[in-house]
């Protein structure tokens, strides 16, 4: 199966056959809801079902205790969680690396031009006269 990004689990590392199953299963529907109703609410939703998946599958580790099968099905998980977010072009300000913040904050894009700067009202004036000597 391709997809408009190329292969699908190209990057995936191997899971469960339940897991590989379930990834396909959100990819597909993702798919559909994006001819529907655009790639951005289609990925927003792929994305709820795969984290979703990814917090079950993380408590069934943390209940059964340490296990290759979950430990492969969480990172082929966590695989298929960025990939999306790639497509998506998600940039919410927890995803945005520190230095980023300030600018989605202020609006600005990058080599955009800035207003001129604003002075608070102050103005250093010398006095005449001054200080006598």
């Amino acid at each position: 199966m391709d997809t408009e990004l190329g292969p699908l689990f190209t990057e995936v590392p191997q899971g469960s056959d339940d897991i590989i199953d379930a990834v396909a299963r959100i990819e597909m529907e993702r798919q559909e809801r994006a001819r529907e109703v655009g790639n951005a609410a289609a990925c927003a939703a792929a994305l709820r079902d795969l984290r979703t998946l990814h917090a079950t599958e993380k408590e069934a580790l943390r209940a059964g205790g340490p296990s290759s099968e979950h430990s492969a099905n969480l990172a082929a998980l966590a695989a298929e969680i960025r990939r999306v977010e790639k497509m998506s072009g998600s940039t919410n300000r927890m995803s945005l690396p520190d230095g980023d913040k300030r600018a989605s904050a202020a609006g600005s894009q990058p080599g955009a031009q800035r207003p001129p700067v604003r002075h608070n009202g102050r103005q250093n004036v010398r006095r005449k006269g001054g200080r006598q000597r």
